[in-house]
């Protein structure tokens, strides 16, 4: 029985489809689906079933798809990596985070990087989304929420302020809210409620649960820095994204005040990679370094 074989099978459980499967792999479809029949006729069961495009794995496929990520793990924790020199941090480190934390600070940290060290490649995932880490999909994730369950070594990494802003132009042509329930008069720009991937990004309530009217809403919230700093519309937004934008003014700030917090997690079969490591202690440092902007004064 090959490994490469059992790494198909694994990686088609992960990715739910054989085109998904094949592209993260390097192969092309026809060789997923010459290896997924050569390791079903090793173990004489069937491991996949197929409906038209759609690739269902069979109770004895997931069985397999178990037993080769526990052969992954060993692999991970005890094999590669060996030849690791601890001087040299060297090759390629996938990092999940929020979109917001990702684009609008991650990314010029993780460039600065890799002036520090030539031979690391840092790839960036920046979606508003989770990352599993558990199924490879990412080496570092930063999440909104505490990751509760998996074989993981987690640590907070920072807690950040959101508040109202707006722009003078704003506040020229449409006045300034005096009070939370001037609000409703003005154009606010925030998230679509129904589309949020956690309740961590819910901030459609202040005071006594008044319901904030918004008029601009999006997924992304670099696209609400932007609907803020057009002058058209007011938001809440992360202080450490306003902090970019000296033309961004906070207005009620002790009536509209909310704390959220960042995560960082690696999984324990990645932790000790001298390159995963390094990667995860610099965004931390440089995290802690710059946690004014993040809480402010």
């Amino acid at each position: 029985m090959d490994w490469d074989d059992l790494r198909i099978i694994l990686q088609l459980v992960r990715a739910k489809q054989m085109t998904a499967a094949a592209k993260a792999l390097g192969v092309d479809d026809s060789t997923v689906g010459r290896r997924v029949a050569r390791l079903e006729k090793a173990i004489g069961a069937p491991l996949v079933e197929r409906a038209g495009r759609r690739t269902v794995i069979t109770e004895q496929g997931q069985k397999v798809a178990k037993a080769a990520e526990r052969i992954e793990s060993v692999i991970l924790r005890e094999i590669t990596g060996l030849g690791e020199e601890a001087s040299l941090v060297a090759g390629r480190v996938r990092i999940g985070a929020p979109e917001g934390f990702g684009v609008g600070y991650l990314a010029r940290r993780l460039a600065e990087l890799s002036l520090q060290y030539e031979r690391l490649e840092t790839e960036l995932i920046a979606l508003p989304r989770t990352y599993s880490l558990a199924t490879r999909e990412v080496d570092i994730a930063i999440t909104l929420e505490r990751p509760r369950t998996g074989q993981l070594t987690v640590r907070k990494l920072i807690d950040y302020a959101l508040q109202i802003y707006g722009t003078d132009q704003y506040f020229e042509a449409r006045g300034t809210p005096a009070a939370t329930s001037d609000l409703k008069r003005h154009t606010l720009a925030g998230y679509i409620p129904e589309l949020l991937f956690t309740e961590e990004l819910s901030f459609d309530t202040v005071g006594d649960g008044e319901k904030l009217p918004l008029a601009v809403r999006s997924t992304s919230v670099i696209a609400q820095v932007n609907a803020v700093l057009s002058g058209a519309a007011i938001g809440i937004l992360p202080r450490y994204l306003a902090a970019a934008h000296p033309e961004l003014r906070p207005i009620l700030t002790s009536e509209v005040h909310f704390v959220r917090s960042y995560w960082i997690a690696v999984h324990d079969d990645l932790k000790h990679f001298y390159r995963v490591r390094a990667v995860l202690d610099a965004i931390v440092s440089r995290v802690r370094q710059d946690a004014s902007i993040f809480a402010g004064p």
